[in-house]
């Protein structure tokens, strides 16, 4: 068949058609799931907010990891914090995960030691460790307490038996003992020569029968919590 001048043009015009209506097509397919940014002046890009491949981040925490230490010098069955964890803080997109906060490992001493017992007119106290030390006696007087007085370096409290002076370096303030030969006692007083393994007791006693008692080794008991009942009332002797 001949093909005149104007079937041809008919047939490229045709062709246009069709060409622009697939590209149309190709376009409205292609800008279907894209949404228009009119502040900033263009498309948005699929995956981002609005876009058809766009994700929503994801948001968590990260746990932490206890972390124990033992320690012989702690009575078994008692542990320390010595270190709180804190968790950590990620989130998540696009099959990414990216660590903000990492987390901090919580640090715990847990004891071992053997708690040993000690009986006193019938009662029953748990102890952590035995100290030899040399025991010195004092009053409330002027001589043995100087300025500040017969009261307590630990709370302020006025003396009474059952109360000794101690290094605190050795023995923490406020801690409970049982010296043998003087009986049932808590760590509540300093001295300036009161340094080591050195421990004065206190009588409420004359400076006479004081200077009697003279320097004595004895053991001295480094105890746990006391029973309520036995808190308030320590035996001295």
């Amino acid at each position: 068949m001949k093909i005149t001048k104007r079937s041809g043009l008919l047939g490229l015009l045709g062709l246009f058609v069709v060409g622009a209506a697939v590209v149309l097509s190709y376009s409205k397919s292609i800008q279907s799931g894209v949404t228009v940014d009119s502040s900033a002046g263009g498309p948005t890009w699929p995956w981002q907010s609005g876009g058809i491949l766009y994700q929503r981040p994801k948001f968590g925490s990260l746990a932490y990891k206890v972390v124990k230490r033992i320690d012989p010098s702690v009575p078994k069955g008692q542990s320390l914090l010595l270190q709180p964890g804190q968790p950590g803080f990620a989130y998540g997109v696009q099959g990414l995960r990216q660590v903000v906060t990492p987390p901090k490992n919580e640090r715990v001493v847990v004891g071992t030691a053997t708690a040993h017992r000690l009986t006193i007119a019938k009662k029953t106290y748990y102890y952590d460790r035995v100290l030899t030390m040399m025991t010195t006696a004092y009053n409330g007087s002027y001589a043995m307490n100087g300025p500040s007085g017969a009261v307590a370096a630990w709370n302020g409290q006025p003396l009474v038996p059952g109360d000794v002076a101690v290094d605190p370096s050795v023995i923490p303030l406020g801690t409970y003992l049982y010296v043998q030969g003087y009986g049932l006692a808590r760590a509540v007083d300093t001295g300036s020569a009161i340094v080591g393994d050195h421990i004065d007791l206190y009588f409420n006693e004359p400076s006479l029968k004081i200077s009697r008692y003279g320097i004595r080794f004895e053991k001295v008991y480094v105890l746990g919590p006391l029973p309520p009942a036995s808190v308030t009332t320590l035996p001295a002797g």
